[in-house]
């Protein structure tokens, strides 16, 4: 991958970043040629070395270069531990764009909220949990090109995201079909090894089976996250008070709504899907990420490689 970095973070991500996350554009390269230099000082990992792709990892850790790097070492262990999810795709396959299209259960909303954060939906109802037209593994490897590419959004990676879970025509059938194993793999995966901020996640349509899938998850959730948890039971009206309106699909919008909306779930998982998913570079970046050299070999690793002490950023006089 050539490297032709150019930052487009808006005025208020810039701020943001450097408020939250300890990031300047003075440093902002220096601090990517450090974790750079690290890295091809590491035999035992192999990784892209695109400042777009690495300084995520530096956001997702505020700029510490000993978390990042720890940060950077999980994405690419368990991206070969969790390898019949993250490995050897095609985002472009017939199989892959079929689930997208036919389920319309993961829903990436166009644009971003008041706060820049990026807004998903995934509806558990379109999902058929009863394992006979696609296993749980093949539903990983349509949906993680869809995180991967939002991820590559530089406001994204400073303001987060936002998911919303609908459990509107879900069946008890769903527990059983996701399982305590791949509840637990997911979660190490999201939490362990993403360099994603999630700042909220909210459940709507709550009842029987959100209590026996959450009831899986729940085990397995972070304190931080959980504190950014809103569950609204059957109102669209506690759902619209955390999530604009107008960023919403015309199928969760009241009958008398006037105002502006992101169109029908159909229209916006086909508009992603031929604007951001297939768009020829993201492609490119993806099918890469998914196909090329890269990984750890731990056993190559030596075993007093250990962090002497954390800094930020570099310390220029």
């Amino acid at each position: 991958m050539a490297d032709n970095y150019q930052c487009t973070l808006d005025k208020a991500s810039i701020l943001k970043a450097r408020e939250e996350l300890h990031e300047t554009p003075e440093e902002r390269l220096g601090a990517v040629q450090t974790l750079k230099d690290w890295i091809q000082q590491q035999p035992w990992l192999k990784t892209p070395m695109d400042t777009s792709f690495l300084i995520n990892f530096l956001r997702a850790k505020k700029f510490s270069q000993l978390e990042a790097r720890g940060l950077l070492e999980r994405y690419w262990i368990r991206r070969k531990k969790y390898a019949s999810w993250c490995k050897d795709i095609d985002p472009a396959d017939s199989q892959n764009l079929k689930f997208l299209r036919d389920t319309l259960s993961h829903v990436p909303l166009p644009g971003r909220d008041k706060n820049g954060r990026k807004v998903i939906m995934i509806r558990y109802g379109q999902i058929d949990a009863s394992g006979k037209s696609y296993s749980y593994d093949q539903l990983m490897r349509a949906v993680i090109p869809i995180f991967d590419t939002i991820l590559r959004d530089e406001n994204v990676q400073v303001n987060g995201f936002v998911v919303l879970f609908d459990f509107t025509g879900a069946t008890i059938k769903l527990q059983s079909w996701i399982g305590l194993e791949n509840t637990r793999k997911q979660m190490d995966l999201v939490q362990k090894a993403y360099p994603a901020r999630v700042k909220q996640i909210n459940y709507y349509n709550t009842g029987v089976v959100f209590e026996a899938v959450f009831g899986m998850f729940r085990q397995f959730i972070s304190e931080k996250i959980s504190s950014r948890i809103k569950i609204h039971g059957q109102s669209m009206v506690s759902v619209y008070e955390q999530i604009d309106m107008s960023l919403l699909p015309d199928e969760y919008l009241p009958d008398d709504y006037k105002g502006s909306s992101a169109g029908s779930v159909k229209d916006i998982v086909e508009n992603f899907i031929r604007n951001e998913l297939l768009e020829p570079n993201n492609l490119a970046f993806l099918r890469d990420l998914y196909n090329g050299p890269y990984g750890v070999d731990i056993l190559k690793k030596p075993k007093d490689d250990e962090p002497q002490a954390s800094f930020r950023k570099l310390n220029v006089d």
